[in-house]
């Protein structure tokens, strides 16, 4: 099954801003909750952008929270593989 135009579109998105901040190290060190109140930090700074309260590009501010959510489903993915409870 090949991933959706879409999805193939955004994920490259995704991978930009990844790789735009890869000098900050990566996320398996960092706790879901974190990670999650970083998800709703970049979802703060995306509706400023939509309001136009601020500048900003609303593509790289939605990749952010997707990266965010990411994060957390693979530190999830990481921990249930080490106890064999993989969804």
């Amino acid at each position: 099954m090949n991933p959706r135009e879409e999805l193939q579109w955004f994920s490259q998105k995704m991978e930009r801003e990844l790789r735009e901040n890869d000098h900050k190290g990566g996320w398996q060190g960092c706790s879901d909750w974190f990670l999650f109140q970083r998800l709703l930090e970049e979802a703060g700074e995306l509706a400023a952008v939509l309001s136009g309260a601020r500048e900003g590009n609303a593509i790289s501010e939605a990749a952010d929270i997707a990266n965010f959510a990411m994060m957390i489903a693979d530190n999830i993915r990481r921990a249930s593989m080490l106890t064999g409870n993989l969804e």
